[in-house]
Formats: C-alpha cells, structure tokens, sequence
C-alpha cells in the first residue's frame, strides 16, 4: 500500500510540474522578404538562468551521394550527432570552426562516426577529399528552440515559467535578442522582424 501511495504522490507532481509550462510561439519574417534569405533557416531559442540537459535523442548528418543530408541541422549544445557514410567511397568529415574544431578521420562505407560539440554557434562541415561536400550545424544552447524558414510560424513548448532571452538568428540578418516573460500557463505570442545585415550572423551568445 505504501508503494502504490508513494507512486501515485510520483504521479501527482509530475503532473504538477507538466501543468506549470508555457509555449512561446509566433512568427518570424525578413524585412526584406524578397531577397536572397528568404530560402535560408531562421533560429529561434530561449535564454534562461539555467542550461537543461540536452535531448537523449540524436541529430543525423548522412554522406550519401557525395553530400551531407541535411545540408542545415539545429544541435543542442552536448547532444550527440551521428555522421553515417552511406556511400561507396571514403569520406574524411573534418571542421575548423572555433572551439567545435574535429576530424573524424578517414570513414568507409557503412562507417559509424559521432560527436558533440560543446560551444554554441555555427559549425561548418566539409570532406577533404570531396571539396563540394558542406553541411552547417547551429548550435544552440538550450533545448527550447525552433528552426523554421522565413515567415513560418514558429511553437516553443513545455517552457518553465520565468524570464529568458527570447534569441533569433539569421545568416543575412541582424541577430535579434529580446527579454521575455513566458507564463506559469498558456502562450506567448511573439511576431519578429529582422532588419538585413551585411555582415554574416555566425555566433550565438554562449
């Protein structure tokens, strides 16, 4: 009886806790929608006190076909990638970007290779031996994110009540940072703009 009491008290502030989160949600669009932007990926996250444990899940980057698939992925910070080569020949994925600098070393067909990466921001993946190979991983500090394209709505669920900086990124705009008070319950509706930049946006906030 105490077991089964003891399970159900379990139960009961699990469900406390699920009752206490808020979704932030909204659209994000280009100020200049026209250009050439409007086909890359837009970031959205949520900066808090507190950094919660990556996802258990993985990310996959496939080599197939000479390339990476995808060609764009969200990480969050310490989650685990996997980089599969599903092609015939030989692939070396290597990375010179910053602090997530890595060389996977030369993989054949059917090779099982993985990383994390432990610095938010942008990482760019190329093949030494295939020059036309390129994939980009954003790493984002938290695992309360979206990735959506220009103009598509975006949803951030099961967010702890609190304050957090609400950060957007874009590669041809100016990166975005507003503090925000997301609710004990319900949404939080957020409709952004970014203004055009002529210098890249390659880093987030750490």
């Amino acid at each position: 009886m105490k077991k089964c009491w003891s399970s159900l008290a379990t139960l009961g502030l699990l469900c406390a806790a699920s009752a206490h989160a808020g979704t932030v949600s909204g659209k994000v669009r280009l100020a200049n929608p026209a250009g050439a932007g409007a086909k890359e990926a837009v970031v959205v996250w949520l900066e808090g006190q507190d950094r919660p444990k990556p996802p258990e899940g993985s990310v996959r980057i496939a080599q197939k076909n000479l390339q990476f698939s995808p060609g764009f992925v969200v990480a969050v910070q310490g989650q685990k990638i996997e980089m599969p080569n599903y092609d015939d020949v030989s692939h070396n994925v290597y990375s010179f970007t910053g602090m997530n600098q890595f060389n996977l070393g030369v993989s054949a067909k059917g090779d099982y290779r993985s990383l994390t990466f432990g610095k938010a921001g942008i990482v760019d993946v190329f093949c030494s031996i295939h020059h036309q190979m390129h994939s980009r991983v954003f790493v984002v500090p938290t695992r309360y994110f979206a990735s959506i394209m220009p103009g598509q709505p975006f949803n951030i669920a099961d967010v702890p009540p609190g304050k957090y900086v609400l950060k957007v990124w874009h590669e041809r705009s100016r990166m975005l940072e507003k503090t925000v008070i997301v609710p004990r319950t319900g949404v939080l509706s957020q409709n952004l703009v970014l203004e055009n930049s002529t210098a890249p946006a390659t880093t987030a906030k750490q």
